[in-house]
């Protein structure tokens, strides 16, 4: 008769980690290897990159403005309030891989800088906001002239037969954003706008089907105020039900994030993947 044994297990101290340290270690590693990535593209887009200004007579001082992807034949996009480097660095490396990825031309970023004067720019002479928001008024019609009319020919193929250009802009230039679409639906080919702050100006927010005439209009929003929240998800039902979205709604995303910068680099990512279409 064969007696059987069994050996005991020899058990691996690795293994009797607990799991959440391991899970722990893979995420540094891997957000590791996303900053390290993001940092070499965007060193990469930034040695690229060239600044200009000029004399804008619709405001009155001298505004200036950098430029990615400079001798590229894509799309033109125009980011709003690009003085920060996060604002202009994020959409020129997500929305140049996106095209690379798609094997398209990269697309030409202008990142205009906001003079500390947002307040200013992005802001109707007259505004109504909401009882928990500031009362105060700007020159958006002054910047209107900016945009449309000064700074458009100061970028090299803006007039090109074919050449589409898209608007987008975070924040209160997000806000800025729906409201030129809401009154310029076809100056460009499609308007962005992400964590648009509709609570400085409720007026803007009644206007904004007028925005549905444009080809294209993505907007999000995120969980940063139930206050605001409760402005955009009134107006969003605005959207829906005027006639004239019926045919061509606009792309409305909601974000369950609560960082304003977060969800501004969310919907930059999910617009990239996406498209402008």
């Amino acid at each position: 008769m064969t007696v059987g044994w069994c050996a005991r297990p020899v058990v691996n101290d690795a293994d009797m980690r607990p799991r959440w340290k391991k899970w722990l270690r893979l995420a540094i590693i891997s957000l590791s290897g996303v900053a390290l990535t993001f940092g070499s593209l965007a060193g990469w887009q930034w040695s690229g990159s060239h600044s200009y200004e000029f004399e804008s007579q619709a405001l009155g001082e001298v505004r200036s403005y950098r430029v990615f992807n400079e001798s590229s034949e894509g799309v033109i996009v125009l980011a709003l309030d690009g003085q920060s480097m996060r604002h202009s660095l994020a959409p020129a490396v997500i929305f140049s891989v996106a095209e690379w990825v798609r094997k398209k031309p990269l697309p030409k970023i202008v990142a205009v800088d906001s003079n500390a004067s947002r307040d200013r720019d992005f802001r109707p002479n007259s505004v109504t906001p909401t009882n928990w928001r500031p009362d105060i008024s700007g020159r958006s019609p002054r910047f209107d002239r900016f945009v449309l009319d000064e700074l458009g020919p100061q970028i090299e193929g803006w007039e090109a037969r074919g050449r589409r250009r898209y608007l987008i802009g975070h924040s209160l230039a997000g806000l800025y954003v729906l409201d030129l679409a809401s009154r310029y639906p076809s100056k460009f080919d499609g308007f962005a706008a992400f964590a648009p702050t509709l609570s400085h100006d409720v007026s803007i927010a009644k206007r904004l089907p007028g925005a549905c005439s444009a080809k294209f209009v993505y907007a999000n929003w995120g969980l940063e105020s139930a206050r605001d929240t409760k402005v955009f998800s009134g107006n969003a039902k605005r959207w829906r039900d005027d006639p004239r979205c019926q045919s061509n709604p606009p792309q409305i995303v909601r974000h369950y994030g609560s960082l304003h910068q977060t969800i501004m680099l969310t919907g930059q990512l999910h617009l990239a993947v996406r498209g402008f279409e």
